[in-house]
């Protein structure tokens, strides 16, 4: 069981604690949002490919990054949970600290390449083509991620 306080709550304001979420729980709604990342990243990568927009790209390398988060927030879930060792007298949480690190390093790198793409196309400029694709591409993967953000938000207040 990891300890997970309400959204909103903090245990000055409530006498009573908030029960603990599961593991098993909480997997659920990180393996929504690996799925939702998955489609984010193919739908905003074709955007990007059809329009040769770096905006596009930059917007799909974000959510690449937001991907691999995922997948290591799934790790240190995972790790996380375990129970106290003899190598971990205090169990695994440091795990959860890890993905953090990550998560930042992987925003630098996708900064570093959206810098250099962007560079690159100032220098050499090319249009922007099948704009059109694009918008409808990109507002598909926005709504996407909206239903997804609702649906942890709800599950969140819970």
């Amino acid at each position: 069981m990891v300890g997970v306080f309400a959204p909103g709550r903090t245990s000055m304001e409530s006498a009573e604690p908030v029960a603990p979420v599961s593991t098993r729980f909480l997997m659920k709604f990180i393996m929504l949002s690996i799925v939702a990342a998955v489609l984010t990243v193919a739908i905003k990568g074709t955007a990007a490919i059809i329009t040769g927009s770096v905006g596009l790209l930059s917007d799909a390398l974000e959510s690449t990054v937001n991907l691999i988060a995922a997948f290591v927030a799934l790790w240190a879930l995972a790790v996380s949970g375990k129970p106290a060792d003899h190598n971990h007298d205090f169990g695994h949480g440091k795990a959860e600290y890890m993905s953090s690190l990550v998560e930042g390093a992987l925003i630098f790198v996708a900064a570093a390449a959206i810098i250099i793409t962007a560079i690159r196309r100032f220098i050499v400029p090319e249009p922007v083509e099948e704009i059109g694709w694009g918008l409808v591409l990109s507002s598909v993967a926005t709504v996407l991620n909206l239903v997804v953000g609702l649906v942890l938000i709800r599950q969140g207040r819970k």
